[in-house]
């Protein structure tokens, strides 16, 4: 049971550090948006590794298997959000670019502050949709846990990954959200939303292409 906890949380670990859509969200929201907004975001992503590795360490592969459409369908719904993500980053860089305003130090607008639940929306249905998590979970960390594992180690590996999940992104939406931070990414914003809208459209094009294969 230990061995194989420790191995689901090292592979886990290591998912966490590669970059994909889950983190480029939430530091772009951090860093953009308020506290508040990026910890809406957290919560969301972290309830969707809740989701994830309950389904992975229950039988998520028995169900793709009995019913394929559905892995099928999954993607497509996450290349589609995944293009909408980047097309909503483009948008607004073109918006910032036709508003005169010099908002370089600006406080979090009230929507941030009130729209906590649609942020957290955003970062569930991103990880729910997000082909590294469909990857990994559908393939390595389905390997890394014996299918007839006991039921406590199954309980004890969805316990584990989802807060290991949770502290994580909390952890980034509050490093991401100071000060400096923000400052930093005001300053490079116009490059950093181009590159994060370019990877989520890459993640998206890609995986919408491999549904032809």
């Amino acid at each position: 049971m230990v061995a194989s906890l420790v191995s689901l949380a090292l592979l886990y670990l290591a998912a966490l550090i590669i970059p994909g859509p889950n983190l480029l969200l939430l530091t772009h929201t951090a860093a953009s948006s308020s506290r508040r907004a990026a910890l809406g975001v957290a919560f969301g992503i972290a309830t969707g590794t809740f989701m994830w590795v309950a389904v992975a360490v229950f039988g998520v592969q028995r169900i793709f298997d009995a019913l394929p459409a559905l892995q099928t369908g999954l993607r497509a719904v996450g290349g589609l959000y995944l293009l909408y993500l980047a097309f909503s980053l483009f948008r607004s860089m073109w918006i910032d670019r036709s508003s005169v305003s010099d908002k370089k130090e600006a406080a979090p607008t009230r929507a941030d502050e009130t729209g906590q639940q649609a942020y957290f929306r955003k970062g569930l249905l991103t990880n729910l949709t997000n082909p590294k998590s469909l990857a990994f979970w559908t393939s390595v960390a389905v390997v890394s846990l014996d299918p007839n594992a006991p039921l406590a180690t199954r309980i004890s590996a969805v316990m584990m990954v989802g807060l290991m999940g949770l502290f994580w992104h909390i952890g980034l939406a509050y490093l991401f959200s100071t000060p400096p931070a923000q400052r930093a990414y005001l300053r490079a914003k116009p490059v950093l939303s181009l590159i994060t809208g370019v990877v989520m459209g890459a993640f998206g094009t890609r995986l919408l292409l491999g549904l032809r294969g």
